[in-house]
């Protein structure tokens, strides 16, 4: 089947924070975003439910099992132009996990204050809807549109 034919796939990605207001975020090693700093999760596998995917990535990438999972918000994301990915996004919330990230030797994991850091307009959206940070809406599609993103929140 071509790929204009199959539709979007389906991801998860979780927030967690400590009590500081740190979030825990994981180095992008490749995909659409490589080289960004993001929330844990990843691709649902198929015949898998959405949160279970949700835990299994975030256990794949950073080592730690979560306690229970609160969905926050569902977005489509798209590549401006069309073409290079596109995707259902489920954004979970998580209690802060009490163990430290045990993340694979190759995985780069941390726990961040987002305030004063470069981020991801993506991760920006996500934050914001989130009420982890304030962030301005325009200047969210600004940074959204120069990265090439349709980010629709559509829950």
């Amino acid at each position: 089947m071509a790929d204009e034919e199959r539709g979007p796939s389906v991801r998860a990605v979780v927030l967690a924070t400590d009590r500081s207001g740190r979030v825990l975020m994981v180095l992008q090693p490749d995909g659409a975003f490589a080289g960004a700093w993001l929330l844990p999760g990843g691709t649902v596998r198929a015949h898998e439910r959405i949160e279970a995917g949700a835990r299994r990535e975030v256990g794949e990438e950073t080592g730690l099992e979560l306690a229970e999972l609160r969905l926050l918000a569902l977005y489509e994301v798209m590549s401006v132009p069309a073409g290079r990915y596109h995707f259902v996004l489920h954004l979970f919330r998580a209690e802060a996990p009490l163990a430290e990230p045990a993340p694979p030797r190759d995985a780069s994991v941390a726990w961040r204050p987002p305030a004063g850091m470069p981020l991801h307009a993506a991760m920006r959206r996500q934050l914001r809807d989130a009420r982890v940070i304030d962030d301005d809406d325009a200047e969210i599609a600004t940074a959204l549109g120069s990265a090439g993103i349709s980010m629709e929140r559509l829950l």
